[in-house]
């Protein structure tokens, strides 16, 4: 009896993990990625070619480089949320 209700605990335990999987895979999390950013004490020039990609605080930056400019002169840890506007 001890043993029948431990593998129904099991088989209920495993629905749950598959169940939860699948609602956060049909959710489209999008997880923030670093820029490309050269370390330099100087601040970059920046070619004016349009590549725009949304930043973590909300901005639509022209291109990346554009964005690490952001980061350095502001000091905030502002990563890339998705390729185009946001």
């Amino acid at each position: 009896m001890a043993v029948r209700l431990w593998v129904v605990a099991l088989a209920l335990a495993a629905l749950l993990i598959v169940d939860r999987e699948v609602i956060v895979a049909s959710e489209k999390f999008i997880s923030p990625k670093m820029p490309i950013c050269d370390h330099r004490r100087e601040p970059p020039n920046c070619p004016q070619t349009p590549n725009l990609i949304c930043g973590t605080d909300g901005v639509t930056y022209n291109n990346e480089c554009h964005l690490c400019l952001t980061r350095m002169k502001t000091k905030k840890d502002i990563q890339i949320i998705k390729d185009g506007e946001c």
